[in-house]
């Protein structure tokens, strides 16, 4: 059974396969259908090239005024019908949290796909645009999660609120260890500001997991950058939201 999965972030759009629990054919489109409708369209299409056995589509999306034009789009591009991952579909975990109606697809993605990776308990820390740190116990159970600037945030404060500092493309290089002009001295203090506040958000949270030694997983477009320098064992899986989504696709399948 192979699934067409779709995760809508609030920057960019990634577009893969998802069948035999494995992520092929992955396109990501910056600014989305919004920004390039054409490229999405052709992602959909080579996704889903050469394959008869698609069950359907899953729509992971923290965009909801989207959400009815990939409907649209998936159905004239594949004939295939699209299920939206939301609160209310079945998981495998229990949704220990207030208003869990708010708890995006993304994240709920993420931890549904490290649950069947990797077991609980576990810390999942996503980061993108903005980064999500998700908590699940032992038993299974998610019960607390933070919600944090990414460094884009962080780097568009600067640029937003000064007068003088530019626009950085900040992540085209690593920051200089000895910064010698303006550039390289926000590159440094972006870079720094978000490892501590990354260490400092892990190290607060880990004392609420029990049950055994939690699985530290990190995704997410600056996930690769991030994790390794803060020496804290992360495993650095970077579909794992892609993984989550057609995971669950197949979960309900599964338990009806």
């Amino acid at each position: 059974m192979a699934v067409l999965v779709i995760d809508v972030g609030n920057s960019s759009t990634t577009v893969a396969c998802y069948a035999g629990g494995r992520v092929t054919r992955t396109a990501a489109i910056a600014g989305g259908i919004r920004g390039d409708p054409a490229r999405c369209a052709a992602a959909v299409r080579r996704a889903t090239a050469g394959r008869r056995s698609f069950e359907g589509a899953m729509l992971a999306s923290v965009v909801p005024a989207v959400d009815a034009a990939w409907t649209r789009l998936v159905r004239r591009e594949t004939g295939l019908g699209t299920l939206r991952l939301t609160h209310a579909i079945r998981l495998p975990m229990t949704l220990d949290y207030a208003h869990p109606e708010t708890t995006g697809a993304d994240r709920l993605a993420d931890i549904a796909g490290a649950l069947a990776r990797y077991g609980a308990p576990a810390l999942v820390v996503d980061i993108g645009t903005a980064v999500t740190y998700d908590l699940v116990s032992s038993d299974r159970r998610f019960f607390t999660g933070v919600i944090g600037p990414g460094p884009d945030i962080m780097a568009r404060a600067l640029y937003d609120y000064t007068a003088l500092l530019p626009e950085l493309k900040w992540w085209l290089r690593p920051a200089p260890r000895l910064p010698k002009d303006t550039s390289g001295a926000m590159r440094f203090g972006i870079e720094a500001a978000f490892c501590g506040t990354l260490r400092e958000t892990v190290t607060r949270l880990l004392p609420l997991l029990d049950g055994g030694r939690p699985r530290l997983i990190a995704t997410g477009g600056f996930a690769e950058r991030f994790a390794p320098p803060l020496n804290m064992d992360f495993i650095i899986d970077p579909d794992l939201t892609l993984y989550g989504t057609g995971w669950l696709f197949e979960y309900q399948r599964k338990t009806t």
